[in-house]
């Protein structure tokens, strides 16, 4: 009976400690699988749009002259590993810290940052699946179409976002320019019109350089016209997207003399500053119309005669115009040295050679001049050209650039001038 015991407990004891060492088997296994769970959930796609918003800080914090991402978070409110993984794309800005981010970066615009931390927030509550963020973002655009501009240029990257590493996307990212679109929205100032404004057939302006609103002004025309002459008149309009007006100095010069009295400001972007001494062709007589404030000269060269500085060669070159013909210019000579040091004002922008070269390229052609009418209305009119001092008439090519690329250069120029430090 003994015995019979003995083996019974020696039997229960073996059972027992199987039952533990599957017990242990079955543990280990499952904590495997919970950490293999936890390193799949790491290697979920970043958000593409906040890793784009990271990009853009950096680029913001290297064009300040190297303020640290320490000194950032620290405004902020912010760890400074919290800010670097807001950087890297790995950590969503909230909404709230939107103020303070206007205030740490000065040219971003505080209604287009909100759009972004917002859409973000969209895009990540489907980030567990590249296609739902796919179809997020399409969403976003319909119910956003100012975001088009910058999500549709993701197209070319969701498949990528699936299959390949964060730091091969951020080089993407910058390769198709995306960083680049959403710098430009984040920076544009956003457009808001009363109701009489929204009937004014709008063109670009300096401060609202993406306009255009038609809407009552364009019905208005298009009352009581006969479709005989509205399909003319579309056709005409059509055909003129294929025609690059050419503007030569003289030319242009005489445009400068018949809307003298509504200009407001012009703004010159140039590389030699001597291209401006011609007071031959250009006499510089909008400087005293009431109208008139400012004229802003942005040179990218240093000038070639170091004794005497441009804004001397010019006041000499214009004055000695008009003692030349004091009959004609007797009006002018009356207020010369008020008027010219109050109104001209000339800077050689020597840290902003990379600014100014984008600037002057028009349609993939290195130009060397851009003049920016600014109307006393507030509308644009630009002219650009290769004009240089010594070149020759045959050489010459001017145009005024379309739409679009007057936009583009409008808020290239903000940045100038607000990096240089030029006001209105």
């Amino acid at each position: 009976m003994l015995a019979i015991l003995t083996i019974k407990l020696a039997f229960f004891c073996i059972d027992v400690i199987i039952n533990i060492t599957d017990t242990g088997k079955t543990e280990a296994t499952a904590g495997r699988q919970e950490r293999m769970k936890g390193y799949k959930m790491a290697q979920k796609p970043k958000n593409p749009l906040a890793q784009t918003l990271g990009i853009v800080f950096q680029n913001m914090r290297d064009k300040t002259g190297g303020t640290s991402s320490s000194q950032i978070a620290s405004f902020l409110g912010l760890a400074a590993s919290h800010y670097r993984m807001i950087e890297a794309g790995s950590a969503i800005l909230q909404p709230a810290r939107a103020v303070k981010v206007v205030q740490a970066f000065e040219t971003i615009e505080f209604i287009p940052l909100c759009q972004i931390l917002v859409s973000i927030q969209v895009l990540d509550s489907a980030k567990h699946s590249v296609s739902d963020m796919k179809t997020t973002a399409s969403l976003l655009m319909e119910a956003n179409p100012a975001l088009c501009k910058v999500l549709e240029k993701f197209d070319g990257l969701w498949e990528m976002i699936e299959t390949c590493q964060a730091s091969v996307v951020a080089k993407e990212i910058v390769a198709l320019g995306i960083e680049k679109e959403l710098d430009t929205f984040l920076t544009t100032e956003p457009i808001s019109f009363t109701v009489d404004e929204i009937d004014n057939f709008m063109t670009p302006t300096y401060q609202h350089p993406i306009s255009g609103q038609l809407y009552g002004k364009i019905g208005n025309i298009l009352h009581g016209v006969a479709p005989f002459y509205l399909d003319t008149v579309l056709q005409l309009i059509d055909n003129l997207k294929n025609i690059t007006p050419r503007v030569t100095a003289g030319e242009l010069a005489r445009w400068e003399s018949l809307h003298e009295n509504r200009i407001s400001h012009i703004i010159g972007i140039i590389r030699e500053p001597e291209i401006i001494l011609d007071a031959s062709t250009f006499d510089y007589t909008y400087l005293w119309e009431q109208n008139f404030k400012k004229i802003l000269i942005i040179h990218r060269n240093k000038p070639k005669d170091p004794v005497e500085t441009i804004t001397q060669k010019l006041y000499r070159c214009i004055r000695e115009k008009y003692e030349s013909e004091r009959v004609k210019y007797e009006r002018q000579l009356e207020t010369f040295d008020e008027i010219v040091n109050e109104k001209i004002k000339i800077k050689f922008a020597k840290n902003s050679t990379a600014q100014i070269d984008e600037i002057l390229m028009s349609e993939g052609m290195r130009m060397n001049n851009l003049w920016v009418y600014i109307m006393v209305n507030g509308y644009v009119v630009p002219f650009i050209d290769n004009a240089t001092v010594d070149s020759d008439t045959t050489d010459l090519y001017g145009t005024s650039m379309d739409y679009d690329e007057t936009c583009h250069k409008l808020v290239n120029i903000r940045k100038l001038c607000s990096d240089i430090g030029f006001k209105f």
